[in-house]
């Protein structure tokens, strides 16, 4: 889309050409070197996260090991129910440990509003609703949340369903679920 409109604006001065100007020369019909360094920049950059790395400063796949060292002893540990694995519970974030590997890291608006939120090192502030101005519409919405899906990874923003209010951020393996 970017592109349609960049050729679009590039385009439109000869577009508007009124009937009484003289013909455009050859010259005039090329494109300026700065025109077209503009266009491949623009190709390139995108205003998206095109892939998700992290989510709170922690990896998926993280092991376990390498996340306390990262974060130290978790505040606790309890059975997730879902997911047949543990929870280490953390003041800024929870993380899914299985198999000896993280597999989903999650942040509650509380955590968040606490000890801030980043995606890919990114600080973020969703109550003030600029979570889509990094992450751009959601790939999918459910009847709890929006998702969106990066390569193999998702992200699902969890929102009450009457107010729209975020409830809760997850980032999992998207193939696994």
């Amino acid at each position: 889309m970017n592109v349609i409109i960049l050729l679009l604006s590039l385009l439109s001065p000869y577009l508007d050409k009124p009937a009484q100007q003289e013909p455009l020369s050859a010259a005039a019909l090329t494109r300026p070197a700065s025109a077209m360094l503009a266009f491949q920049h623009t190709q390139t950059l995108t205003p998206y996260l095109s892939h998700f790395e992290s989510l709170a400063n922690v990896q998926l796949f993280t092991t376990e090991e390498e996340l306390l060292e990262q974060k130290g002893l978790p505040l606790g540990i309890k059975n997730d129910p879902w997911q047949g694995c543990l929870e280490y519970q953390y003041e800024d974030m929870s993380a899914g440990i299985c198999e000896g590997k993280v597999i989903y890291v999650h942040i509650t608006p509380y955590q968040a509003q606490l000890h801030g939120l980043s995606i890919n090192g990114i600080e973020l502030h969703p109550e003030q609703g600029n979570l889509q101005d990094l992450l751009g519409p959601p790939d999918f919405k459910a009847e709890d949340g929006d998702v969106y899906i990066k390569e193999d990874l998702a992200l699902k923003i969890y929102r009450d369903q009457i107010t729209g209010e975020w409830l809760g951020i997850d980032l999992f393996d998207g193939s696994s679920s």
